[in-house]
Parts: C-alpha cells; structure tokens; sequence
C-alpha cells in the first residue's frame, strides 16, 4: 500500500462577481468548478478571474493511492480548512492543457490534518521559504489576485510598494497590464 503525493502546497476557493466558483492551487493552476449534467466538473482556466468572496482557503495534497483499503486507486486532492481535509477523487486526474474538463466526486468523508500527514508521512506542509532579503508583498495574496483585482489595490500603494509590486510581477506572473498600470502611476 502506496500513497504518492503528487502535488502539494496552498489552495483557495473562491467565487467570483458571477457565482462562479474558482479553485486555484497554488500560484500556477486554475480551475473552474462547475456543475455539469453528469456532476461536478473542473475545467481549466487562468489566473484572470475576480474574487468576490473566499469560500475556503488553506493547505492541499494532490495524492495518488495504490493498493490501499481506505482509498480507491485514483488521484485524491484534499483540501484542508480548520484542522481537517475533506477528500474529492478525481477519478480521471486533473485537467490538463490537452484534457481541459475532468470530473470531479465529491465526498462527505473528511480526515483529520494530523492523521492525514501521517499516511502521508509528511510533518507538516513543505512550502519554499523566503529567502534573505526577500519582503513580504504590501498587497496580502497578490499572485492570487486577477489582473483587475489586483489594479483596484494598486491605488492604495506608495511609490516604493508599486516598484515592489512592479519587480515582484516581472520576475513572476509578468502580465504586461498590471506593469503597464504601475509604470502609469509611477510616471
């Protein structure tokens, strides 16, 4: 009996002006979390999308279990909020550039974080730390920001907290728009 995490890090879940609802996990994967005739689906997006409110946010593990009684032998994505996971299978994987919709199964089973780690054999979540000389953003959470999300929080920022924002969003997302606001503002 196997458990292979294949991805792991922090997720949000939110709903945008439109009801629709967004998960994005981490700062590189988008997915629209849609109901289909058949069930949930997740279908794949982009980082352009208005949040509204967030409906959970916190630790994931995207894990794949082999011969293990408790789990069926697909990818599980579990989603941490408050000490405790709830489990969705993805019983085909997550979508992908190619395979842009997949279906999801929601299940009423949760597990508790520290019982969940231990299956995994991880202590806790193993996220890049900063490193010497890097600064927090002035604006909370910007990479999970849209474009026009994150231009609204632009006004509230001074010269020096734009021209970080400004090299944060070079060495990073680079969406020319959000760099073409800050230059504007700072002209």
């Amino acid at each position: 009996m196997t458990a292979t995490i294949q991805r792991q890090g922090r997720y949000t879940l939110f709903e945008t002006p439109n009801k629709n609802r967004i998960l994005s996990l981490g700062n590189d994967l988008w997915f629209a979390w849609i109901g289909g005739q058949q069930g949930e689906l997740l279908v794949r997006s982009d980082s352009d999308h208005q949040r509204e409110r967030i409906i959970r946010a916190g630790e994931y593990f995207l894990v794949h279990f082999e011969n293990d009684p408790s789990f069926t032998d697909v990818p599980h994505l579990f989603l941490g909020h408050d000490g405790v996971f709830t489990e969705v299978i993805l019983p085909n994987g997550l979508p992908t550039d190619d395979d842009t919709q997949k279906r999801v199964v929601g299940t009423e089973k949760t597990i508790e974080g520290g019982l969940l780690r231990q299956q995994l054999g991880v202590d806790s979540l193993e996220l890049p730390s900063r490193g010497p000389g890097e600064r927090e953003l002035p604006i909370p959470d910007y990479d999970e920001l849209s474009v026009r999300g994150a231009k609204v929080r632009l006004d509230s920022l001074n010269e020096d907290e734009l021209r970080r924002i400004r090299l944060h969003e070079s060495e990073n997302k680079k969406r020319k728009t959000i760099i073409h606001e800050i230059d504007r503002r700072l002209r």
